[in-house]
């Protein structure tokens, strides 16, 4: 009768057990369904502000009737004002481009790229206007590792790595809790799973810390004024070594106050008015 009975206490434990973790399952679920719905509706009202949707339509309409400086400008208080979107960018890019402004043309496809890689028409327009570069250096050829990294790291933008790290790691979570305590799923399979998505969830975050900081800590720039004299020494005394033209992209290499140290595309170096470039 005892061995009876303490059976049959165990048993409840157990049922009170698996009932709360699936209590915690349901909680863990809508907690995470809630999360989504929150950053869906701000991201939706943060879009239709509508003093900025106002003087979106504006910028297009004076686009439209091609008056392309005045629909720069506009463009450019818009995102002046903080907003970041790739097709803010890439309008702006065109409006700059259809008034022969090369500098913040390229400039402009070059943030749109940033944040969406796979945008064809800013990466055909960025050609075009690549074309009108005067005295353009010659690219020196990447090596062949150098070429799949940047594949790779193009396969998403810096917010398409970030929103995949979260989906692999709420996946990973409910595939942990799973195995850890519902013991009727507790198999081999499953814990290979997790390890499989242990391995993937590392490797979306280190993208996403890595585009982050490419996106946020650039060390390229792209020369703005028609024609920028670079230096061999910072500072008004240093000698003329070359000319970089708007629209031509450099790597930062030093900084000074007011001087900035850079390398061309075809491996020269010298030292530019830190004015006369804008970094990406």
């Amino acid at each position: 009768m005892k061995r009876a009975l303490l059976f049959e206490q165990k048993t409840i434990k157990q049922i009170i057990k698996q009932r709360n973790n699936q209590q915690f399952m349901r909680q863990l679920i809508c907690k995470g369904i809630l999360l989504i719905f929150l950053i869906g509706t701000g991201i939706n009202s943060f879009a239709q502000k509508p003093n900025t949707q106002a003087l979106f339509d504006e910028a297009n309409q004076l686009y439209q009737n091609q008056q392309f400086t005045e629909a720069a400008k506009t463009y450019q208080q818009l995102i002046d004002s903080g907003y970041q979107v790739d097709n803010l960018f890439f309008n702006a890019a065109n409006a700059y481009l259809k008034s022969n402004q090369v500098g913040p043309a390229i400039y402009y496809y070059e943030k749109t790229l940033k944040l969406n890689p796979h945008h064809e028409a800013a990466s055909n327009n960025l050609s075009i206007a690549e074309q009108k570069v005067e005295n353009r250096p010659d690219e020196l050829p990447l090596l062949f590792f150098q070429e799949w990294w940047m594949a790779f790291s193009q396969w998403h933008s810096p917010n398409g790595w970030a929103i995949a790290s979260i989906v692999v790691a709420w996946v990973l979570a409910i595939a942990f809790i799973l195995y850890k305590f519902f013991p009727k799923f507790r198999s081999n399979y499953l814990r290979w799973v997790i390890y499989a998505l242990s391995v993937i969830f590392v490797a979306h975050l280190s993208m996403s810390i890595y585009m982050f900081n490419l996106a946020t800590n650039s060390s390229s720039a792209i020369v703005i004024p028609g024609a920028a004299t670079v230096k061999n020494a910072p500072g008004d005394s240093g000698k003329d070594l070359f000319e970089a033209h708007a629209g031509t992209k450099v790597k930062i290499l030093d900084t000074t106050a007011s001087y900035t140290k850079i390398l061309m595309e075809d491996g020269k170096e010298g030292w530019i008015k830190a004015k006369d470039i804008k970094i990406l």
